[in-house]
């Protein structure tokens, strides 16, 4: 079989090829690698009879040498069929392996593999093998989109579209904790057929995420006394100053982009739909008029401060929250 693209992984994992026997499933999404895992586990486990599943990683093969040979090349003697699932690690020998595939193996292999390069051995023998084949899991909008609809469906939640794109910038990369995510919005609301920004917001992602955005609003708006005493709450929570130092430097360039794009042009509106991820409706109008009320040319003398601050806070941490707060004051009395 060839390499699955992307694309046809969906369709490759409703139903695999009857003569697949080997499967590597690699890339950076964890989460997702174990998901797909389990998936192709258990369409080889399905069938008439029972069957036994065997889990390997780099622990059983220190305790014994040619365990996976072992494994591959037996058939169980209480079950019709087996599968051995193998999460890789540095004992993981693409040699041994190679030779262990030489022919399709009698029992079915799953490798949770990492991100592998294209240059990766086991990657290139496993898109090499007419009788294997090789599974990218990397994290994509449609794929993060494909979960959020299927978990919410089967819990029968609505949600609207800028709620749902709200959600899927709030979520993270990894499929695993994505899930866990949308499985404690689901329980949030229960008892209701809709979910809102304010669910998503209350228990959604990390609340110093929020807290981190409620401080560069408070810097951009000029309240100095509020964003000091908001990144004193951040550091106590344990947030380092340096973190919300550099979301406002990230805050500013996109003021500074639809500031210059306005003056230029009059308006702010194809500037506002370039910013990734969207501005929240909620911040929306503060936002553009942060943007207004500072301006292209003094957001553009600001942006250099801020790098030198975030810049001092990384070289003398013991320091940080100090420049930290001696750069709010001083954009206070430019903005």
């Amino acid at each position: 079989m060839v390499a699955v693209k992307s694309s046809a992984v969906s369709r490759f994992l409703r139903s695999p090829d009857p003569s697949c026997r080997a499967v590597l499933v690699y890339g950076p999404d964890t989460g997702l690698v174990s998901e797909r895992a389990a998936s192709l586990q258990k369409h080889f486990a399905e069938g008439a009879g029972e069957a036994e599943i065997v889990r390997l990683d780099d622990r059983d093969f220190a305790e014994m040498d040619g365990r996976l040979s072992v494994e591959l090349g037996t058939m169980p003697m209480f079950a019709d069929r087996k599968v051995v699932r193998v999460s890789a690690g540095a004992r993981l020998n693409p040699d041994e392996l190679k030779a262990l595939l030489a022919e399709p193996p009698a029992a079915a292999l799953v490798i949770e593999g990492g991100n592998l390069k294209p240059d990766s051995a086991v990657r290139k023998l496993f898109e090499k093998l007419s009788y294997a084949a090789a599974i990218p899991c990397y994290a994509e909008e449609k794929n993060l989109g494909a979960l959020i609809d299927e978990e919410l469906s089967a819990a029968k939640v609505n949600i609207d579209r800028e709620t749902r794109t709200y959600l899927m910038n709030r979520l993270g990369a990894d499929q695993a904790l994505s899930r866990s995510e949308i499985e404690k919005l689901i329980l949030y609301v229960a008892g209701r057929d809709r979910i809102t920004h304010d669910d998503i917001d209350a228990v959604v992602g990390d609340s110093a995420e929020v807290a981190v955005e409620n401080f560069v609003y408070l810097v951009s708006g000029g309240d100095s006394r509020g964003a000091i005493r908001q990144l004193s709450r951040l550091s106590g929570a344990g947030t380092p100053p340096q973190i919300a130092l550099a979301a406002l430097g990230r805050h500013f360039m996109k003021l500074h982009m639809v500031a210059a794009a306005e003056a230029e042009s009059g308006s702010a509106d194809a500037a506002l739909r370039k910013i990734r991820p969207p501005i929240h409706f909620k911040r929306r109008d503060a936002f553009i008029r942060d943007s207004r009320r500072w301006g292209a040319h003094r957001l553009q003398a600001a942006l250099p401060r801020i790098q030198d601050a975030v810049m001092k806070a990384r070289l003398s941490p013991a320091l940080e929250q100090a420049h930290a707060e001696r750069l709010v004051l001083a954009l206070r009395s430019r903005g």
